[in-house]
């Protein structure tokens, strides 16, 4: 991803989101606390993305998509505070990360849960790259309605390409896949840099090629 959406004037909310309002509705940990004080130092409501705003309809259970903008104190931000705001917004959100004139997309796949219709599942998130904040910006995807704009938006930052035929639930699915892999090959990889044993530490070497095996497939 090598732009930055052109969010419309219509649609600009620009109301700052105190983090004792989201205390007050997710109950995060002490842990999760910590998190938004040592890495967040402003949040924004930027953007409702909904009818009225963008004037495309909604569609099922894409009644609006809510743009967030976080400053960050440092260049980390844990997913477990995306994760806090996400709980306590009830629909899609599309953050926007800044920081040091550089800025990032970061979102998950949010939909109702199909046992409690008042709940939300959200995935694993995806994130772009960094860009400059002066990197070109482009006007919203062209689409029929309020859910394609998310998908669409959300397949911007998504690390992988769709397969010929492939829903965008099965595209959110293998990259959630995906994700789980390449999180056990960092940890295979820091119990190789561990491990003293040469016997073991060879077939942590076969289980870290197979691994890689599978990532790669991933791919195709």
């Amino acid at each position: 991803m090598n732009f930055l959406y052109d969010f419309p004037e219509n649609a600009a909310f620009g109301r700052p989101l105190p983090k004792n309002k989201i205390y007050e509705h997710a109950s995060p940990t002490a842990k999760v606390k910590d998190m938004f004080v040592r890495e967040v130092k402003k949040i924004v409501w930027s953007y409702k993305l909904s009818p009225e705003t963008v004037n495309l309809p909604a569609k099922g259970e894409i009644q609006e998509i809510q743009v967030f903008t976080i400053a960050l104190k440092t260049g980390t931000l844990k997913h477990e505070v995306l994760r806090t705001i996400d709980k306590v917004i009830p629909s899609p959100i599309f953050f926007v990360i800044g920081f040091e004139k550089r800025i990032r997309y970061v979102a998950a796949y949010k939909r109702q849960s199909e046992a409690d219709k008042n709940k939300w599942v959200v995935s694993r998130y995806s994130e772009s790259n960094w860009m400059p904040d002066d990197t070109g910006r482009v006007t919203l995807p062209v689409v029929l309605d309020l859910g394609a704009l998310y998908h669409t938006m959300l397949r911007s930052i998504i690390p992988l390409s769709a397969r010929k035929g492939e829903t965008f639930d099965e595209l959110v699915f293998r990259t959630e896949s995906l994700k789980i892999k390449e999180q056990e090959l960092v940890k295979l990889e820091a119990r190789l840099k561990r491990e003293k044993q040469f016997n073991r530490k060879v077939e942590i070497n076969a289980n870290i090629r197979c691994l890689k095996k599978e990532i790669e497939g991933f791919n195709h």
